[in-house]
C-alpha cells in the first residue's frame, strides 16, 4: 500500500505484499502490475511517474523506484538511496547521472563516442544519453523520465555545457507508456553533423536522422575485433548501414571492402566517410543481403573476411521462430562465401534471442558445410553499456567471430 510521512512533503512509499516481496528479492528490478495490489497504485502522482521507497512485506527497504500506472511495469527498482527520505528528482538525476559519467571517465573526450547514461545499468530506468564530442542526444522511454526533459537538460548544461542536447523520442516502446513519439531540440543550437574519432578512425554521425541515436555505439568493441582482423584481408561487410564496420576494416588495412545495405543513402555517406579518413572509396552494393549474398555465391566469390550485422530479427516473443530462420539462413549463406582460413563475425540485437539460442542457430548454420567452423571470440556491448546481471534483458547484443577449418 502507499503510505506518506504525516508531516512535511508527501513521501511515497509502497509496502510490497509476500509474493511481490518475493519477486523482488529475487533480484528482478521490475516488477508488473499483475504482482501488487490495484490499492499500491492509486495515488494520483503515480500516472505521470514518480520515485519511490519500497520496503517488502516485513518492513526491509528496498531502496528506490521508478512508479508508474501507464506502463504494465509498475516499479523499476534503482537502487538504494542513504536515510529513509525520497530525493527530488533533481537530487535523483544529478546523482545517478555523476555516478555513470564516472564509471566511464576513460572513454570520454573531446571528439568521442560514448553512452553515458545506459537506463537500468545505471539505475536511471527509462533514460538514454549518448554524447558526440560535444552533441548530446537522449531518450526517454516511461513517463517519468519524458516529464523531467527539461530538468535533466539543465542538469547535463551544467555538466558539459554541449553545443546542442537532442530528444531522439521517436520510440515505438514509448507507446507502452502512452507517449508520443518525437524528434525535438532540448538545448542549445541545431546540429546535423558531427564527427567523432574511435580507434583511430573519424565517423560522421546524424543525431536527427542516424539509427539508434545516430550510430551504433555499443558495437566498438567488435568494430576494434574487425580492425585488428583486417590486415590483407578482402572484406565483405553485409547491412553495413552508414559502414563503420567497413572504415574499420579499411584503417586495418584491408586489401578491398565491399559493402551492402538497402539504403543507398548510408552507403553513400559510407563513401563520404571513407573519403573523410583518406581510405580508398569501398565498393557499394545496394541491395537486400539475402538477395546478394545469394548473387555472389553464384559468381564464386570468396571473402577473407565477412562482417554480418543484422537488424533485429525477433523484436518480440511471437517473432523469434521466424527470427531464427532469418539468422540460420543468412548466417550459413555468408558462411558458404568463406575463404579457407576465412573469418565470420556475426552479430544479434535481439534481446529475445538469447546467447544459448544465438550460438545454436550458429550451430544450424554449419551443419551441411563441407568445413569445419569453430568459435573463435565471444563479444558483447562496450563497457559504457553495461551488462546488469540482475536484468538478462540487458545482454541484447551477441557477436562470434567465427573461423573456417579445411
Amino acid at each position: 500500500m502507499i503510505g506518506s510521512e504525516p508531516e512535511g512533503d508527501p513521501l511515497l512509499v509502497i509496502d510490497l505484499e509476500k509474493n511481490a516481496s518475493r519477486l523482488a528479492r529475487r533480484g528482478h528490478p521490475w516488477l508488473y502490475k499483475d504482482d501488487l495490489k490495484d490499492t499500491d497504485l492509486v495515488d494520483p502522482v503515480l500516472s505521470s511517474g514518480a520515485i519511490v521507497r519500497v520496503r517488502d512485506n516485513e518492513g526491509r527497504d528496498l531502496g528506490l523506484a521508478c512508479a508508474s500506472t501507464r506502463s504494465k511495469i509498475a516499479l523499476r527498482l534503482c537502487g538504494a538511496w542513504p536515510g529513509e527520505d525520497v530525493p527530488s528528482l533533481t537530487e535523483f538525476l544529478t546523482d545517478r547521472i555523476s555516478r555513470a559519467v564516472s564509471l566511464r571517465e576513460d572513454l570520454i573526450g573531446e571528439d568521442t563516442g560514448v553512452r553515458l547514461v545506459h537506463g537500468e545499468a545505471d539505475l536511471i530506468p527509462g533514460l538514454v544519453v549518448d554524447r558526440y564530442a560535444d552533441v548530446m542526444v537522449v531518450q526517454a522511454t516511461t513517463a517519468l523520465i519524458d516529464s523531467s526533459l527539461a530538468l535533466l537538460a539543465t542538469i547535463l548544461d551544467e555538466m558539459f555545457k554541449p553545443r546542442m542536447i537532442l530528444a531522439r523520442n521517436d520510440l515505438a516502446i514509448r507507446r507502452h507508456e502512452r507517449l508520443s513519439q518525437e524528434v525535438f531540440l532540448l538545448s542549445g543550437k541545431s546540429v546535423d553533423r558531427v564527427s567523432i574519432r574511435e580507434h583511430g578512425v573519424t565517423h560522421i554521425v546524424r543525431p536527427y536522422a542516424g539509427q539508434k541515436t545516430g550510430m551504433y555505439l555499443d558495437q566498438r568493441p567488435a568494430r576494434k575485433k574487425v580492425q585488428e582482423l583486417a590486415s590483407g584481408a578482402k572484406v565483405l561487410d553485409l547491412c553495413s548501414y552508414q559502414g563503420a564496420f567497413s572504415m574499420a576494416a579499411l584503417s586495418g588495412g584491408a586489401a578491398s571492402v565491399t559493402m551492402v545495405d538497402q539504403s543507398k543513402t548510408a552507403l553513400d555517406l559510407a563513401k563520404e566517410t571513407a573519403r573523410e579518413n583518406g581510405f580508398p572509396e569501398p565498393e557499394a552494393i545496394c541491395g537486400n543481403a539475402f538477395d546478394v549474398v545469394r548473387d555472389l555465391r553464384n559468381r564464386s566469390e570468396q571473402y577473407d573476411l565477412v562482417v554480418l550485422d543484422p537488424p533485429a530479427f525477433c523484436k518480440s516473443r511471437r517473432e523469434v521462430q521466424g527470427g531464427i530462420r532469418g539468422y540460420r539462413d543468412l548466417n550459413r549463406a555468408s558462411l558458404r562465401l568463406l575463404a579457407p582460413s576465412g573469418r565470420l563475425v556475426t552479430c544479434s540485437c535481439s534481446h529475445h534471442l538469447k546467447s544459448d539460442m544465438f550460438e545454436d542457430v550458429i550451430r544450424q548454420s554449419t551443419l551441411d558445410l563441407p568445413f569445419r567452423v569453430f568459435i573463435e571470440d565471444r563479444l558483447g556491448s562496450g563497457v559504457d553499456h553495461p551488462v546488469m546481471v540482475r536484468l538478462p534483458e540487458t545482454e541484447y547484443l551477441k557477436v562470434r567471430v567465427l573461423k573456417r577449418w579445411d
